[in-house]
């Protein structure tokens, strides 16, 4: 590992790019002189598999050092002789063993953070009805032929949306089109209740949404009993925030497994990894 002389100037960040995820990484904490947990990490290309529709191309990252006051990621070095798993295949990713592209949605434009949910207990049947009225609106807004339901849970309102044919088109590419109803619906909602928290929504489509989550939690599992196996650190592919409360939520079932974020910005890698009993 290379250090850095008196007079050496010090360098700040780095790009770097590789065919996976850990070997940029670990290009990156070379060229900085450092540890990967001392690294700082942005994704700023999660890249594609050969058999994607754009074809292959690399993982792009951006690493600095991390301050000296600022949680680390939790990426911990790899004991040498042993590579560090960081790929998934096509376990859960729709587009192919490598491909990357599941993950590839637009930033979203920032409105400021979202305000705290609604406690579930002071959602009344009146506000379910009237969350249902809005989702309802937006389908028929649409011209599609489809029924809307809404049920109170115990996180919140459940709005579920049976277009028939129509679905895939309310589903969009890799639940695209479906996130931005629910996104839609929330900001509606918001503006429906400006005086008090909205509820927490969530929207789904002939059940597409179920099947995401159990395909998650299912990766969730795999990744724990890897870890486990192996004694190393697994990580998933770049997810964003709703995704990674999935698999953290999954992980926090198994005492002797944790799970920590790696990354900068919108989409970050979960790493899964055994207790280790320290502070996050």
């Amino acid at each position: 590992m290379r250090s850095h002389g008196p007079d050496q100037p010090i360098e700040t960040a780095v790009e770097a790019e590789a065919p996976t995820f850990g070997e940029a990484v670990n290009d990156a904490a070379v060229r900085l002189g450092v540890t990967t947990a001392d690294l700082a990490i942005e994704i700023l290309d999660p890249g594609a598999g050969e058999g994607s529709s754009t074809g292959f191309r690399p993982v792009k990252i951006r690493a600095r050092r991390r301050a000296a006051h600022a949680a680390p990621d939790g990426a911990r070095p790899t004991p040498p002789g042993e590579r560090r798993s960081y790929e998934r295949s096509d376990r859960y990713e729709r587009g192919g063993r490598g491909s990357r592209d599941s993950y590839r949605r637009p930033d979203p434009v920032s409105y400021g953070p979202p305000p705290v949910p609604m406690d579930p207990s002071k959602i009344t049947p009146e506000i379910v009805e009237m969350v249902r009225g809005l989702a309802d609106g937006i389908v028929d807004s649409m011209e599609f032929d489809g029924t809307v339901t809404a049920e109170k849970t115990s996180h919140g309102i459940r709005i579920g949306v049976d277009a028939g044919e129509n679905d895939q088109f309310l589903i969009g590419k890799d639940g695209d089109a479906l996130s931005a109803f629910q996104h839609l619906l929330g900001r509606m909602v918001r503006a429906k209740m400006p005086d008090e928290a909205p509820p927490r929504i969530e929207v789904d489509v002939a059940g597409y949404r179920d099947r995401q989550i159990e395909k998650l939690r299912e990766l969730a599992r795999e990744l724990m009993q890897e870890a486990k196996d192996t004694g190393a650190e697994v990580s998933t592919e770049p997810l964003p925030a709703s995704e990674r409360r999935i698999v953290h939520l999954e992980v926090a079932e198994d005492k002797e497994m944790e799970t920590v974020t790696i990354g900068d910005g919108y989409y970050k890698r979960v790493v899964v990894r055994r207790a280790t009993g320290e502070p996050k």
